[in-house]
């Protein structure tokens, strides 16, 4: 008996997203749309603007729409980006070749959270959206306001055919859904049981604070530039050093310069909690040619580095590497490597769309070449709720004498396809917030705004000297 093709490896709870994106075209017609687009890609490996606009002129879809489904597709590696050309991922070819419509449905569980897991929950019994969303909320720790988020995973599921509608609004899981839920597997748990470490925790000194980040330099730019010139610099590898601490600093890591026989060059540290912080070992490679080659690296010793330090992942930056043998003898050691234009890229998008400490793990977790693709993708997320942002906050400032309260779904229905439900909602709550206050209201009466922008505006920027100069709040 043939074996059964095998689905993509899903990722850990934490690694998938929380949003999913519906596509044009409606519930039933979100597969023939997913292989139009994927076909158009194939054909013609279109940059990033051409396949927005054949979107837009496909499917009637806005410019902001175009740029969000393009995100999505790129988020769950339906495409792949190559030199700014999209490119079908090695699941989607398979899907196009062989019409198996539970790599589709995989490949989005395998990359965005309570998907599978809907169907887990019908398995014994069918629930409403708004059962659903109880579920969402109570059992994986989301926080929605609204079934949109429910609306969007019911769309995928129920076009692959492993959802209908059953009696009294309740969606039944079909026996289609039953046969992919046991292909798939048990969906793993949100919430792992955590690893208990016997020993106590040390109790922390009376007054110690976490120390301040300092970066030398006024502008993003002049740090990025300093990390390219200082990779090539071979005379003085202590300044490109001195430019990889100062760059991990500005992106929020406690950098400390090490150097010395049997050391690495940096250690950083990033402080999540005792149960989610996480070091790396850094090693800096400088060469006057401008490029990085296997022959310059000592593996041996980059491994020795981590053990040295006990840490959890091995970082090599360097300018411009290049040559297989390079990456593989990489992948081969668990070695990361980041090349020294990456790396300033990475500081001039931070001061643009600032990512955290557990956003920037993906940048290690990865051996070879690093893959920069999902952190792309958060930054990306990070400017279009600021974009969403500010259409609420202008939308409530031009209609407060007409209209007054809106609800996240008002704000949705003014424009449909600029965000979810769910992502307005998101924003409203933040807006909504005791520490912004730029709205003021509740999900159900909807918003309006509590005082003129500049007020939330001052806000932000007294938390944001509070938190970074403690004693400015006494």
């Amino acid at each position: 008996m043939p074996s059964t093709p095998s689905l993509p490896e899903v990722l850990s709870w934490q690694q998938r997203a929380k949003s999913l994106e519906p596509l044009p075209g409606g519930l039933s017609n979100y597969f023939k749309s997913l292989r139009e687009i994927c076909t158009f890609v194939e054909t013609h490996s279109p940059r990033r603007d051409q396949l927005e606009s054949f979107l837009r002129s496909r499917f009637d879809i806005s410019h902001e729409n175009s740029r969000l489904v393009v995100t999505y597709l790129r988020r769950v590696k339906f495409l792949e980006n190559e030199a700014g050309r999209s490119f079908l991922g090695p699941w989607t070819q398979q899907w196009l070749s062989n019409s198996d419509d539970d790599i589709v449905i995989a490949l989005i569980h395998s990359r965005v959270r309570f998907v599978g897991e809907v169907l887990e929950e019908l398995r014994t019994t069918p629930l409403s959206a708004r059962e659903l969303l109880s579920i969402a909320n109570d059992k994986y720790g989301f926080a929605w306001k609204t079934t949109g988020s429910v609306s969007s995973r019911r769309g995928w599921l129920q076009s692959a055919g492993f959802i209908k509608a059953a009696g009294g609004k309740r969606l039944a899981i079909t026996d289609a859904g039953r046969a992919f839920l046991a292909r798939l597997g048990a969906p793993e748990s949100p919430e792992p049981a955590p690893i208990l470490d016997p020993r106590p925790e040390p109790e922390p000194a009376s007054e110690s604070r976490p120390e301040p980040i300092v970066v030398p330099y006024p502008r993003p730019d002049d740090l990025a530039t300093e990390i390219e010139k200082a990779s090539t610099d071979s005379q003085n590898p202590n300044r490109f050093e001195r430019a990889i601490r100062d760059a991990f600093a500005h992106l929020g890591f406690r950098a400390e310069l090490m150097g010395g026989s049997g050391k690495t060059d940096v250690l950083l540290i990033a402080r999540l909690g005792r149960s989610d912080s996480y070091k790396v070992t850094v090693d800096a490679k400088t060469t006057a040619s401008g490029f990085l080659s296997d022959s310059q690296v000592d593996w041996a010793t980059l491994v020795e580095h981590r053990t040295t330090e006990g840490a959890d992942y091995s970082l090599l930056v360097g300018p411009s590497p290049r040559g297989s043998r390079l990456y593989k003898r990489a992948v081969d050691h668990k070695v990361t490597v980041l090349s020294a234009h990456q790396l300033a890229e990475l500081c001039r998008r931070h001061a643009r769309a600032p990512l955290g400490l557990d956003d920037y793990r993906l940048l290690f977790i990865t051996y070879g070449e690093a893959d920069l693709s999902e952190l792309d993708l958060r930054a990306e997320d990070s400017l279009r709720l600021r974009e969403i942002a500010t259409d609420i906050c202008r939308t409530l400032a031009d209609r407060w004498d007409t209209v007054g309260y809106h609800t996240a779904r008002d704000l949705w229905m003014l424009r449909p396809q600029a965000a979810s439900e769910e992502d307005i909602q998101s924003v409203l709550d933040t807006l909504a917030s005791p520490l912004v206050g730029a709205i003021h209201g509740d999900s159900e009466k909807g918003y309006v705004l509590a005082s003129d922008p500049e007020v939330a505006r001052l806000r932000l920027a007294l938390l944001g000297e509070v938190l970074t100069n403690p004693e400015a709040a006494r």
